[in-house]
């Protein structure tokens, strides 16, 4: 699983083709003129790039581009998390319980009389 933004992707090509889109159709200033950025091919860790001026001539480029591995929450990291906040309420819990007692505070109101 490969990461693109808040999204991740079965395959290293489609992670790349999701990077790939972002920067298609963008107008930039290449040597002096102006290009429209369109992708001819993505692989696994390259994508190329074709630079198209306005007079029809083409600049391409490969970039070497290795996708980021996913690193989203799963459920199995949410219900950690879960557990160690509700580990943490018990033991607070616990140790309120622990002070009252040594203190002699058995009635209902714990000392707010």
């Amino acid at each position: 699983m490969y990461q693109v933004g808040t999204a991740c992707y079965a395959s290293a090509s489609a992670a790349n083709s999701a990077t790939a889109s972002a920067q298609s159709g963008a107008v930039v200033t290449h040597s002096g003129t102006v290009r429209i950025i369109t992708v001819s091919s993505v692989g696994d860790d390259t994508i190329t790039y074709n630079f198209t001026g306005l007079d029809g001539s083409v600049v391409a480029q490969t970039v070497q581009h290795t996708p980021q591995p996913c690193g989203l929450l799963t459920a199995a990291d949410g219900l950690q998390i879960g557990w160690l906040i509700a580990a943490a309420w018990i033991a607070t819990y616990a140790v309120l319980f622990i002070a009252h007692a040594i203190r002699g505070e058995t009635t209902s109101n714990y000392g707010n009389a």
